[in-house]
């Protein structure tokens, strides 16, 4: 896989901003990894301290560049409306693509929010802006996927809130559900 391309300008919706993983965000990302509903849902490192989430913020450039990930925090928007968003803010949540296919034009689509956000619609604009920029240029991918479990009500109704339909069922029993490019999204 080639290197992944950062997003640019910034992914950005009405109440949040997609950029990268800075060291400054290790706090948030500790705290979100010892979340009983994050824990609950996503395969997330037993050590859960600020030190081992700055190693993993630290390690994002070059997943990245190996073309293996494209992981992006969601921040709040910060700054005067009138001049345009400046990137900072609190930590809302995360979305990232994983698991490339370059032969079949797919990825994998993840994404969490703090407890906080969740309920708000954070994580449906998330996925919508990520889903439209993977669908369209500079990546072109074809499908993106999200495999969840059946009972996490929450991660399956903003796959379909952003335009996800349901395809079928893994092996391990998880949903499967795609957001195609030649079929229309939903609007972030």
């Amino acid at each position: 896989m080639r290197q992944l391309p950062l997003p640019e300008p910034l992914l950005a919706g009405r109440r949040c901003l997609l950029r990268s993983w800075e060291p400054g965000d290790a706090l948030a990302l500790a705290a979100a990894w010892s979340d009983p509903e994050v824990r609950r849902w996503l395969p997330v490192p037993e050590d859960v301290d600020p030190a081992a989430a700055a190693a993993w913020i630290a390690g994002e450039a070059g997943r990245r560049q190996a073309g293996l990930a494209l992981d992006l925090v969601a921040v709040e928007p910060t700054g005067d409306p009138a001049i345009g968003p400046k990137v900072g803010g609190e930590v809302l949540g995360e979305v990232g693509l994983s698991a490339f296919d370059p032969e079949r034009g797919a990825a994998r689509i993840g994404w969490w929010t703090v407890a906080a956000q969740r309920r708000r619609g954070i994580a449906t604009e998330m996925v919508r802006i990520l889903t439209a920029w993977a669908l369209g240029p500079p990546l072109g991918l074809t499908v993106l996927v999200a495999e969840m479990e059946p009972g996490n009500v929450g991660s399956l109704a903003v796959a379909m809130a952003a335009g996800y339909e349901e395809l079928d069922r893994s092996a391990d029993g998880r949903l499967v559900m795609v957001a195609r490019s030649d079929r229309g999204l939903a609007r972030p």
